[in-house]
């Protein structure tokens, strides 16, 4: 696997924020971070904060990734229904073998903060959320 750094997989062409959200090679220990700014399809959620993240490894060929983020989402059209939602997507190495997860909501009208380690390939994305319903209008964020 070429070693393209998370950067791109992370970033504007990569790291998609369920806004929906970089080509660094990143070297062991190095922190590499970005901004992330932007809005559902309808403009009915928007996201902005940052983001940083560290080489840590390799695991079966691929490379390793611990993720921070700082990144607020909130809903702009009150009185719709709708909320603003984050959601990523990432591989996880867990276990010994790599996992796909996919559209993961992490947050609702607030910030999150939470840390993913041992990730490659992650996607940032805010979406339209309402309970009980798929996530709608998504778009990438950075």
């Amino acid at each position: 696997m070429k070693k393209t750094g998370m950067a791109s997989r992370f970033g504007k062409a990569g790291i998609g924020v369920t806004l929906a959200a970089a080509a660094t090679i990143a070297l062991s220990g190095t922190a590499q971070a970005d901004s992330v700014d932007g809005q559902s399809t309808n403009g009915c959620a928007v996201a902005s904060g940052n983001y940083s993240y560290t080489w840590t490894g390799t695991a079966q060929g691929r490379d390793t990734y611990n993720a921070y983020f700082n990144i607020t989402v909130r809903d702009t059209c009150p009185g719709d229904g709708w909320a603003g939602g984050l959601y990523l997507s990432y591989w996880k190495y867990q276990s010994g073998q790599w996992s796909w997860i996919s559209q993961q909501r992490v947050k609702v009208n607030g910030t999150y903060s939470t840390p993913l380690y041992n990730v490659d390939g992650v996607q940032i994305n805010v979406c339209n959320y309402y309970p009980e319903k798929a996530p709608s209008g998504c778009s990438r964020v950075s």
